[in-house]
């Protein structure tokens, strides 16, 4: 099922509940680039889990950059139907200080993306 499809079948709970599981699962195995959606933080435990296997790299974005990124907002169950840029503004006032956890944040707006590419790079190869 897609993502849209289990949030309109079985719930957001659901979904999450799902993606705990997987991070468990995924937290055991090395050697990997892991990029979850923005709602991953919000589950209790998802942190711990991959903080002990690796870092969390927070790649930083306003919401209205975020909505001019966006390709298909109707794929996206929190967004759709709504404003993009209300819905991605609410969003992150609830979840900004979790993201802001990470072990490191990097601003995508300021960085061009080459440079953003080479950082991510260099800090994955000191892991």
């Amino acid at each position: 099922m897609s993502i849209r499809e289990i949030f309109r079948l079985k719930g957001e709970d659901h979904f999450r509940a799902q993606e705990f599981e997987l991070t468990k699962e995924l937290s055991a195995t090395g050697g990997m680039v892991l990029s979850p959606g923005g709602g991953w933080i919000t589950q209790e435990g998802s942190v711990e889990l991959l903080r002990s296997a690796g870092r969390i790299i927070y790649l930083r974005a306003s919401p209205d950059a975020v909505a001019k990124r966006l390709r298909r907002v109707e794929t996206r169950p929190l967004l759709a139907g709504r404003d993009p840029v209300v819905a991605l503004r609410e969003l992150y006032a609830k979840r900004r200080a979790l993201y802001e956890t990470a072990d490191m944040v990097l601003d995508t707006e300021r960085l061009a993306r080459q440079q953003l590419i080479a950082k991510l790079v260099e800090l994955a190869s000191t892991l």
